[in-house]
Parts: C-alpha cells; sequence; structure tokens
C-alpha cells in the first residue's frame, strides 16, 4: 500500500488531492494507495488566498479558467451559473459568468465543494483518507526512502511520496519589527490586521503589488477613515484588468517562431529577442510605432495613470495589456525554453513590467482606489529606501528618494509573497532547507523537475513533490490557481504511474 502526504489544504493542496482521486479511480488503485492531507487550518480548501471574509478581495482572473479540474477549466463557470451567477453580491460583472470576477471566498467555498466530493468518492471507492489538522514542521527520510513527517500536535506519519503545498510564504523581512506592535508583518488573516489598526491611524503599506491592494481594499471595507499611504521602491500600481479582453492574435511573439529561432540560431531565446517580437507585435496591431520609454511607469503620479488604465479596461483593453494576457498560456513555456543568464536578465530588466501588466487590477477595485486617491486618502509614494521606527513618537520613519521622508503611526509589510525560500517565514521550508531537502534556485523557490514536479536537491531523494510558489524561480505564474491545476495533473501522473509500478521508478 502506497501511502501519499499533501501537506497544506488550500488550493494547490486540494486541487491535488482532487486529481489524484480521480487518477486513482481511473487506475483502479482502490487497494494499492491511500493519502493522507495535512492542514493546520480547521477548515480545507481555503487556505490564505481564499479564506477572506473581506468582500473586495476578489478574483483578478475571469471565472472561465478557474476550474480546480485540470482539463476542465470552465468548471467553475459552470458552478457560478448554478449558484446564482453574475447577481450575487459577491460577483463583480458586468458581462456574463466566463468573465466573472468573484470574491476569493466564494472561490474557496467551489474548492471545498469540489474537495468534499472527491473525498467522498474516494470513500465510496473504499480509497482511505486521512485529514490531519495539524501543521508539518520538519520531514526525515529514513533508510527504506520512506518520509517520516513530524506534526505540530506531537504525532508523525510515515508516507512514501510527500507534496509540499504550503500555499503563501509570509516574507521574513523586517525582523527587527517582529515584536513592534505597531507593525504587521504580514497581511492575512485580516482579522490580525483589523484588530492592531485604528480606524484613524495613518497606515504605511509596505508594497504596491495586489497583496498591498487588497490590504487597502481590507482597512476602507471596515471603516477605516486615516490616511493611507503605499510604499514601494517604483512605485508602481498594476494596471487594470478589463471584464473581457480584446481578442490579440500574435503573429511574432510565437512558439513556432521561438522554436524556429532556437533550431536555426542554436541558442535558447534571449530577453532582448522577445522584447523585440513583443514590440513588433503590438506595433502592427496599433499600426504605428511607439515610444516604448513612455511606458516606464517607475516613480511617475500613479492617479493619471490609473484613471487612464481604468477607461482602456472599460474598452477592452489596450494592445499591450491583451498582448500580454494573449500570451497567458505560452509563458511557462517560453521561460522554460530560456537559459538561466537570460531569466535573470528578464527579471531585472523587464520583470516589474511584466508583473504589472500581466497581473492587474480587478477593474471594480481599480475605480475604488482611484477614488481614495482623488479624495486625498490614499497616497503613493516610490523609491523607499529606508525603514525604522522613532521609539520617542511611537512612529515609523520611512526616508524616500523622491519625496522626503514619511511617519506612520502602524507599518504593514504586503510586499508579496517571498521569492527566495531563505526569505520565507515557514517553519518546515526552514528545516527542509537546512538538511537540504531543498535547493534554492538562483531566482527563487525551489529547483524542481518541470516535468514531474519533483525537487531535486542533495539529501532530499526521489520523492518529495512541491507546487505553487515553491517553484516561482524555475515556472511562471504559480500565483495563478489555473497553471498550478496543470502542473498538477503533471505530477499526479508521475505519481499514479510510480504506484502502477509496483512503487519503483
Amino acid at each position: 500500500m502506497k501511502k501519499i502526504a499533501i501537506i497544506g489544504g488550500g488550493a494547490c493542496g486540494s486541487a491535488a488531492l482532487i486529481e489524484l482521486i480521480i487518477q486513482s479511480i481511473s487506475a483502479s488503485l482502490q487497494n494499492q494507495i491511500s493519502f493522507v492531507l495535512i492542514e493546520r487550518q480547521k477548515k480545507v480548501g481555503y487556505g490564505l488566498a481564499f479564506g477572506s471574509k473581506q468582500p473586495s478581495h476578489i478574483l483578478n482572473t475571469q471565472a472561465d479558467i478557474m476550474g480546480i479540474y485540470a482539463n476542465e477549466p470552465a468548471d467553475f463557470a459552470e458552478w457560478l451559473k448554478a449558484h446564482g451567477g453574475k447577481y450575487r453580491s459577491d460577483v463583480k460583472s458586468e458581462s456574463d459568468e466566463e468573465n466573472a470576477y468573484t470574491s476569493r471566498l466564494l472561490y474557496g467555498h467551489y474548492v471545498a465543494e469540489q474537495l468534499e466530493e472527491s473525498i467522498r468518492k474516494a470513500k465510496a471507492s473504499q480509497i482511505n483518507i486521512e485529514v490531519i489538522e495539524a501543521e508539518a514542521y520538519d520531514i526525515d527520510r529514513l533508510e527504506n526512502e520512506r518520509l517520516l513527517i513530524h506534526l505540530t500536535n506531537d504525532s508523525t506519519t510515515e508516507v512514501d511520496e510527500v507534496l509540499l503545498a504550503p500555499g503563501t510564504p509570509k516574507p521574513n523581512t523586517f525582523k527587527h519589527f517582529k515584536d513592534n506592535l505597531n507593525y504587521i508583518d504580514f497581511p492575512w488573516p485580516t482579522k490580525n490586521l483589523l484588530e492592531r489598526t485604528g480606524k484613524k491611524d495613518h497606515v504605511g503599506i509596505l508594497g504596491t503589488s495586489l497583496s498591498a491592494i487588497d490590504t487597502v481594499m481590507s482597512l476602507v471595507d471596515n471603516g477605516h477613515t486615516g490616511k493611507i499611504t503605499m510604499f514601494s521602491p517604483d512605485g508602481m500600481l498594476p494596471r487594470v484588468q478589463p471584464d473581457e479582453n480584446k481578442d490579440f492574435q500574435r503573429k511574432y511573439l510565437t512558439l513556432s517562431n521561438l522554436h524556429k529561432l532556437k533550431r536555426e540560431k542554436g541558442h535558447p531565446p534571449r530577453a532582448k529577442e522577445l522584447f523585440r517580437l513583443f514590440i513588433k507585435d503590438v506595433e502592427e496591431t496599433e499600426g504605428n510605432p511607439l515610444n516604448w520609454k513612455s511606458f516606464n511607469r517607475d516613480s511617475k503620479d500613479q492617479l493619471p495613470l490609473l484613471e487612464y488604465d481604468i477607461s482602456v479596461a472599460e474598452k477592452g483593453g489596450d494592445s499591450l495589456l491583451n498582448m500580454a494576457y494573449s500570451m497567458r498560456y505560452d509563458t511557462s513555456r517560453i521561460w522554460s525554453w530560456m537559459s538561466l543568464h537570460e531569466q535573470i536578465i528578464f527579471t531585472k530588466w523587464l520583470g516589474r513590467h511584466w508583473t504589472i501588466t500581466r497581473h492587474a487590477i480587478p477593474l471594480h477595485n481599480a475605480k475604488r482606489l482611484a477614488k481614495l486617491m482623488k479624495e486625498g486618502q490614499l497616497e503613493i509614494i516610490p523609491q523607499n529606501n529606508e525603514v525604522s521606527f522613532i521609539q520617542e513618537k511611537n512612529h515609523f520613519k520611512i526616508t524616500t528618494g523622491k519625496d522626503g521622508i514619511f511617519e506612520v503611526k502602524k507599518l504593514i509589510n504586503a510586499t508579496g509573497s517571498a521569492a527566495k525560500l531563505e526569505e520565507m517565514q515557514n517553519i518546515l521550508v526552514e528545516n527542509l532547507l537546512k538538511k537540504d531537502y531543498l535547493k534554492p534556485h538562483p531566482i527563487g523557490g525551489t529547483v524542481i523537475n518541470p516535468h514531474t514536479m519533483q525537487c531535486i536537491s542533495e539529501n532530499g531523494g526521489e520523492h518529495i513533490y512541491a507546487v505553487g510558489h515553491l517553484v516561482n524561480g524555475m515556472l511562471m505564474d504559480v500565483n495563478a490557481v489555473w497553471f498550478n491545476v496543470k502542473t498538477i495533473a503533471r505530477l499526479a501522473s508521475e505519481i499514479i504511474f510510480k504506484t502502477t509500478a509496483n512503487g519503483h521508478v
């Protein structure tokens, strides 16, 4: 009997168990396989990402590609139609259900429901499923190649394969503020955030990405009337996602052309080549050359840009936005074709600009942000380069290169998920790093075999797998559920293959 452990019961962990159950039943493995799902929260299927009760925490991806089943991307949209559709208060859409942006919590309900149904089917097929409410904090690789998982409930469980799906990793930056009651090291869960900020406090938020924007929404949804100031090195807000993107046909930056380039020139795609092809596609659609330097939003006034983006999004997006959106299914393949050297160049040169274009703000929340900025409650400041605490004033001081020095009463670290393993505040990741069970990738996350999702390391063996943000250096789009679901299908197929081969590779 092969035993599979999934550590983490959020969307990724749930999707993995669902897919493994489907493939196990299809392969008639009822007497050969069992599963244990380890999740520290009482409710499974939600995790931090989809357990938020804040109504303005909404998905930044349309419903029609959010299905939790690997080969049924439209399943969530179909579920939504059967559960009230676009007329629900927790759905933001001016078109149909396929293009709806729902609350994160509603999506969590969907995932939890599908997981519960899958577990019921597994038990009906006599596949044993165990759900443990605890945190996994360490793993030992035994002499027989099995893995012993240590849990915070003072128990252990011995398994054959482990999938690491811990969800959104908290960053361990600004550790010197950890005991400061005015410092909130992570905006999730929102209960902690709201309990420790007064409604009239001047709140500083480190970050201007989607996590930081959700933090703003959490505050104002709960009656915050004080000043809110967002700080980041570039001060750039994400662009605005239309309810429905206009179709964009690429002619130059295609998989076919890149493969031809690789075949004829004998080298992997280079960052400059990708950008040139991107430019050709956009300019051909626009019908004229563009001033590409003008698209650099670093340290610029964000309100006029946000208002422009809102007007563009209401019309279905511009060429840049729609070009990036059209690449959503190809980016990971292109990334895998690039050398590490070129990946690093792309990350440093274009990474920030790609991120704000590809991972945009839902239109509904963008309009709310613009209103807060016009009313003067919200301000965005770039070029922050030092954060300190003034003991006498009981305030934080943020020194910036452009607008001088700012003081705030409360400070929230909303810089987003930690990228590098050593920056992740997660006891299990920390312990696996110490043992060399995980090998850090130079860009971020851990090194894996991207075809099987198996972790490649000095001492970890062949039975530890990872998905989601833990593999953010080797794969693109790991913040997207639809992408993680696809990688999970590959992982599940590998584990099922090993099981049908009597447990031997």
